[in-house]
């Protein structure tokens, strides 16, 4: 068999030429297009990374952010709860503070008010037992109010016990026997003579006395040597009259009348 060397060779020139045109028009365009999609995917790859590293970075950041906030949300509720309690410790020092100024506007105003109460009712009291006792002597005894208030003062003198005696008597001699004789109202001569001999024959025979009106002593009669003092008026009467009246303000007024029972607990 003769071989066709020129076939031979056309066919190889025809190979070589379609491996240039695949090379060229086929190899070359897919090889660029695989070496584009890889380094498209590889940019892809990383663009990723990035972000995700970027992300990371935000979220550790947020997290700080949050652990931060945490923080100051737990100091801001503990600051917030010591402002409460200061506000209602403030305001409850407040409003005791209000109510013990009130009390004690109270306690005065009551006070005033006893106070003014009790004179008043002392005035009104002197009054009434001067007319009373008035009325009563001259109806059944047909005596004179200072006619008994005189006898009753002779009387009052003549039980004194011997210390007070010899007290008196030892002031009247020092005095030189200068007596004072203080009566509610103005005595009669009558009565002024009968006190005279009543002094001479108790404290001193040559006293000399020297009688002054004081209404303040309520039916009474005192008399003063120098330091020494006796007396006996209805004072004692009105002052019981008065603590009973106190002794109503203080059911009235409770324990938070001013001197009441509160009071004097706290006193003790």
């Amino acid at each position: 068999m003769q071989i066709d060397w020129i076939t031979v060779l056309a066919q190889i020139a025809n190979f070589l030429v379609l491996v240039w045109l695949l090379r060229r028009l086929l190899y070359g365009p897919i090889t660029r297009a695989m070496e584009e999609r890889e380094n498209s995917i590889r940019e892809r790859f990383w663009d990723a990374e990035q972000r995700e590293a970027a992300a990371e970075s935000e979220r550790e950041r947020l997290q700080s952010e949050l652990e931060i906030l945490n923080d100051r949300r737990d100091q801001l509720l503990v600051d917030a709860q010591e402002q409460a309690r200061r506000l209602r410790h403030d305001l409850e020092s407040e409003a005791r503070d209000e109510v013990e100024e009130k009390r004690q506007m109270w306690r005065v105003q009551l006070r005033k008010e006893e106070s003014a109460f009790l004179q008043e009712l002392r005035k009104n009291a002197t009054s009434h037992v001067e007319r009373v006792a008035r009325r009563a002597l001259s109806d059944f005894a047909d005596l004179e109010l200072e006619e008994a208030m005189a006898d009753t003062f002779i009387s009052q003198l003549k039980k004194l016990d011997a210390k007070a005696l010899r007290a008196l008597r030892s002031e009247a001699k020092t005095a030189m026997g200068k007596i004072s004789l203080d009566s509610a109202f103005v005595l009669g001569p009558t009565i002024r003579a009968k006190l005279t001999r009543a002094i001479h024959e108790v404290i001193h025979a040559e006293a000399g006395i020297e009688y002054q009106c004081d209404p303040d002593l309520i039916c009474g009669i005192r008399l003063t040597v120098r330091g020494q003092t006796i007396q006996w008026s209805m004072a004692a009467y009105l002052d019981d009259l008065e603590e009973e009246t106190k002794g109503l303000f203080e059911d009235v007024g409770g324990g938070d009348r001013p001197g009441g029972s509160a009071d004097r607990k706290v006193a003790e």
